[in-house]
């Protein structure tokens, strides 16, 4: 592993001016060209700062949080895996908890986080009364930062491309020759929700279609939610010949609806959904999804909840490689009378 006083020796510095550097210690007095010098060494050497040794140092405890809602949604095992692969990296191990669970006794949850149980923590939240309690004591005593959230404020916060992601979907819906259609809208964070749908509506306005409120129906981020919302989307007086839900354990409900009304998809009415899970390969239909870079939004959450525990101000990123993909399946195909 390369070190600080390897870095020091290529550039010909003291280890301390490196450790300053690289530490973003505004106080050092250097040339511009030394810190050249020293960043250019760093980069050749392909220097990356030993957090396991730091938290020795800081008598951390080298744990890091992620809660999140309902533990066994598949769509955040990707998310998981790249935090614990970037966790792993830098020496931390990662911790798994239920935001409700954290929620149901505050004062427990109080003496966790400043008892020194975790470093940090990331949060996934769903836009319920728990996350704003969770946020509020951990964002008190932890470096705290929001998965897939577009929050601004003094807890940081990482996104995907919610935007292009439901674009790309309703693209697609639109190539197949779709006019209708309509929208099963997901909960949770304000931001997340209003992008999705501004996607959803703006591929449809591209195209010269219409984006009438009248074709968006609540369909939250359950299956059982996707259920409700498709059963009503397919009780209305006219039905669409499309539908994009925009998430996918609402598409996987959505699909169960069309099933239990008699409904052919995509005979009748195609589906696509937003994010991919294993089991969307392996329904009948297959389901046609948007692909968004989950692993390396969790990576990126843990990249930046290091920089907070070194004292770095909290920052909003946005992570846009890779791009989100278009999976066609066998949900999608297009409108039986040609749109």
């Amino acid at each position: 592993m390369v070190t600080l006083a390897d870095v020091a020796k290529r550039a010909g510095v003291s280890v301390g001016v490196v450790s300053r550097l690289l530490n973003g210690d505004d106080t050092l007095r250097a040339r511009e060209e030394t810190k050249q010098r020293v960043r250019a060494a760093a980069a050749e050497l392909e220097y990356t700062p030993n957090y396991a040794a730091r938290a020795l140092r800081k008598a951390r405890v080298g744990v890091i949080g992620l809660a999140v809602h309902d533990a066994s949604n598949p769509v955040y095992s990707e998310i998981i895996a790249g935090a614990q692969a970037e966790a792993a990296k830098a020496g931390y191990a990662l911790m798994l908890a239920d935001v409700d669970a954290l929620a149901t006794d505050d004062e427990m949850f109080k003496r966790f986080v400043s008892g020194g149980a975790i470093d940090g923590l990331l949060l996934q939240r769903a836009g319920t009364a728990a996350d704003s309690l969770v946020s509020k004591i951990a964002s008190g005593e932890v470096p705290t930062v929001l998965l897939n959230d577009r929050t601004r404020g003094a807890i940081g916060s990482v996104a995907v491309d919610d935007y292009a992601a439901a674009h790309l979907a309703v693209s697609h819906l639109i190539e197949l020759g779709h006019r209708d259609v309509a929208l099963l809208q997901v909960d949770g964070p304000r931001s997340r929700a209003d992008r999705r749908r501004k996607g959803w509506a703006e591929a449809l306005e591209g195209a010269g279609l219409e984006a009438p409120k009248s074709r968006v129906f609540s369909g939250g981020h359950t299956a059982e939610q996707g259920y409700r919302g498709m059963t009503e989307l397919l009780s209305a007086r006219t039905r669409p010949t499309a539908v994009f839900a925009a998430n996918v354990l609402a598409a996987v409900g959505a699909l169960s609806a069309a099933h239990d009304m008699g409904v052919r998809v995509p005979g009748d009415v195609s589906l696509a959904g937003l994010h991919d899970v294993f089991v969307a390969n392996f329904l009948q239909p297959r389901l046609t999804v948007v692909k968004l870079p989950l692993f390396e939004l969790g990576a990126r959450a843990v990249t930046l909840l290091l920089g907070q525990m070194e004292n770095e101000p909290a920052r909003h990123e946005s992570v846009q490689e890779p791009a989100p993909v278009m999976i066609p399946r066998e949900s999608t195909a297009p409108p039986p009378d040609g749109g």
